[in-house]
């Protein structure tokens, strides 16, 4: 094997581990017993480093400030791996990568960064002096190698995971809690792009890396042509879009979005007042250009506002200013229903026509119009019942909406056409790359849409439509870059945008379609996987805090203090004695002192029966107390000494002691 100079080059083809997840791996792997014996025999006591690793560095592109990461070639840890099964007979295997994914790498992507060669680790050479000699990055000792920005992402997210691997279970809460942002975000960005995809503004592909600018068999040209077709075609370089066009792509899976907004009354939740339903069919915009702002294709959405003859006289004044008056007469007019006929006119607007005009038979318009037991309308004046459409529920905050729709008495869960709920909360953070959520005012603010008597359902889910549209537009212009973010910005705030700026180019990848659609789940699932694990987290930290309480409680003189009051009141409520055979009877006497008293001894000493039931004294128990009167011996019990009480004792109540001593103290006056 030809010898490697300091900061040569790797091969494509070589796998590494970490060199702090290897040092650390029984501590983190094993337990017990097993722990002890492999870390004492190949690990511990400078065993280690003593086998002469071979170190390689890499630079993880996380941060200026971060070390470059220390890695040993895999087939050295599987020699490793070995030697410890056969000196100690367990099975030492590489961790699951499910669990730890950092621990294996490998660096076969093209135009991704490699690691270099940095020397050979014995036990004369230290790992910070073999650190101190990684050349600066860029100097002519590193051999040059071509990369590609877009690896990046994909590479940082390895090196996350790598670096992640070598700490210590202590120091892993915040990597896990950033890995948990993370995946968050990386579904706001694929609910984004799917979103992008059913209007034509992102192809429907499934992603794959693809890298024409190498080939040998094409010329400079065509490779540059190719590529660029190629990443057109996989959506990585959306073309520039023209309002007064129509859209690049075709529509994915030809859906009708429908958007629900329910309001209720401010002081009883199940009170519902208004029901607003907007629908847009991608079919009547397929060909259209979307105009300025997508003004062109707003004008085809559908709006409906119902209001609910039982809570007409219910308004919101306290905490939301209701309108429910206020329907803008340019998207409708206001229908009045009854609140039981509420589940069959939302189910109505999931089917065809999809509220087009003329197509339906409106409710009343005035309340008194409305029968007691409601007006029996029926919806349809001409659809073919039979043709099912995909549907895409639209909402801000869609699962309060949805919550609101299953008390009602609908659940759209049960709607197999449903194919996702998509909720422009998500979609306008994975557009701004922000982390919390904004209102629907804020969010057409920032648009450029006016938004008018908003808590008016039927408005607020004519201007989420809205609002969908201009989102997904806008997130395919050119982003802004981060130096023009950062400037003005003090150095904290800078540090703060570049982790949060690498947080979101790990969740939104360039290219793709976002993946598979997301199901709305049932109601007895409504509660999403991240809601539960966050759960789980609260559950606890509640308990070890309870831990660490329960253990100051029990230690130090303060804690045998409470201890011994708690028993105390545990005793005077009943509870039972640690002693066997001990009185059980309660003694409830809030106020009554504990002391530290071995009851049973002096029963045993006077020849009283054990368990505190005790019997009139036998002959035996007479002769002694009468033998021992005036005798002069050391105890007044049979002329046994009085057994020294254990502090290990319960504490017993002084009147329990009173009552007992008083018992004997009369028993011995009768025989004197």
């Amino acid at each position: 094997m030809p010898k490697l100079e300091t900061g040569q080059l790797t091969s494509r083809n070589e796998r590494f581990c970490p060199y702090a997840a290897v040092n650390k791996y029984p501590y983190k792997n094993l337990s017990g017993e097993v722990m002890r014996l492999v870390s004492d025999n190949y690990f511990a006591h400078g065993a280690f480093k003593e086998r002469e690793w071979s170190l390689y560095y890499i630079r993880t592109k996380l941060d200026s400030s971060q070390k470059p990461l220390l890695l040993i070639p895999e087939v050295e840890v599987e020699e490793f791996f070995k030697e410890i099964r056969a000196g100690v007979d367990i099975q030492v295997t590489f961790p699951d990568v499910t669990k730890d994914a950092g621990f294996q790498l490998g660096f076969e992507e093209e135009g991704s960064p490699r690691p270099r060669f940095l020397g050979r680790l014995t036990k004369d050479a230290e790992v910070a002096e073999l650190e101190a000699t990684i050349p600066v990055e860029g100097s002519a000792i590193e051999e040059m190698e071509q990369l590609d920005d877009r690896t990046f992402p994909r590479f940082r997210q390895k090196m996350e995971a790598a670096i992640l691997s070598g700490k210590s279970k202590s120091k892993r809460s915040i990597d896990r809690k950033k890995k948990d942002r993370i995946q968050v975000k990386t579904r706001w960005c694929a609910e984004l792009k799917r979103a992008q995809c059913y209007l034509g503004l992102r192809p429907h592909v499934t992603l794959r890396t693809e890298d024409f600018l190498n080939s040998p068999n094409m010329s400079w040209e065509a490779s540059q042509h190719a590529q660029e077709e190629y990443e057109r075609a996989a959506g990585i370089s959306l073309p520039p879009l023209d309002m007064a066009a129509s859209v690049p792509y075709t529509f994915d899976r030809s859906v009708v979005f429908v958007c629900v907004d329910i309001e209720a009354y401010e002081r009883d939740q199940t009170q519902i007042t208004e029901i607003g339903v907007c629908t847009l069919d991608t079919l009547d915009i397929a060909r259209m250009p979307p105009g300025e702002g997508g003004q062109e294709w707003m004008k085809h959405i559908r709006c409906r506002h119902f209001r609910v003859v039982e809570t007409a006289h219910l308004a919101n004044t306290k905490f939301i200013t209701g309108c429910a008056d206020r329907f803008r007469q340019h998207f409708g007019t206001s229908e009045w229903i009854s609140i039981k006929e509420a589940p069959q006119v939302i189910a109505a607007c999931f089917k065809p026509p999809f509220s087009s005009p003329g197509q339906y038979n409106p409710h009343p318009a005035s309340m008194h119009d409305v029968p007691r037991y409601g007006s029996n309308i029926k919806p349809f004046c001409s659809a073919d019942l039979y043709e099912k459409r995909n549907i895409v529920l639209l909402g801000h905050d869609t699962r309060s909406d949805v919550d609101y729709m299953r008390k009602i008495g609908y659940d759209v869960s049960n709607l197999s056409h449903v194919i996702e709920a998509i909720d422009t909360v998500n979609l306008f953070r994975a557009y701004k790359h922000e982390q919390n959520p904004r209102s629907l005012g804020s969010v057409l603010d920032n648009l450029g849409l006016a938004g008018w008597h908003l808590h008016n359902a039927g408005n607020d889910a004519a201007y989420t439509t809205q609002a969908l549209i201009g989102i997904v537009l806008a997130a395919s212009e050119p982003r802004e870059t981060l130096q023009t973010q950062m400037d003005g910005l003090t150095d904290e705030a800078k540090a703060r945008m570049i982790e949060e700026n690498n947080e979101w180019e790990l969740a939104d990848e360039e290219g793709g379609d976002g993946g598979e659609a997301t199901r709305l789940l049932p109601a007895a699932q409504m509660l999403d996987r991240m809601d539960q694990e966050r759960a789980i987290t609260k559950g606890r930290k509640a308990e070890k805090r309870n831990q660490i309480r329960n253990a100051r409680r029990h230690t130090g003189f303060k804690g045998a203090v409470r201890r011994s009051a708690k028993e105390s009141h545990d005793r005077d409520k009943g509870g039972k004695r640690r002693n066997d055979g001990a009185d059980n009877t309660a003694q409830p006497n809030p106020e009554a002192h504990s002391m530290p008293f071995d009851i049973d001894a002096m029963d045993q000493s006077m020849g009283f029966a054990g368990g505190g039931g005790w019997e009139a004294p036998n002959e035996q128990t007479r002769s002694n107390l009468l033998a021992s009167k005036g005798s002069g011996s050391k105890s007044a019990f049979g002329g046994q000494e009085m057994k020294t009480p254990s502090p290990d004792t319960s504490a017993i109540t002084l009147p329990q002691i009173t009552d007992r001593m008083a018992e004997r103290l009369a028993l011995l006056c009768e025989i004197d």
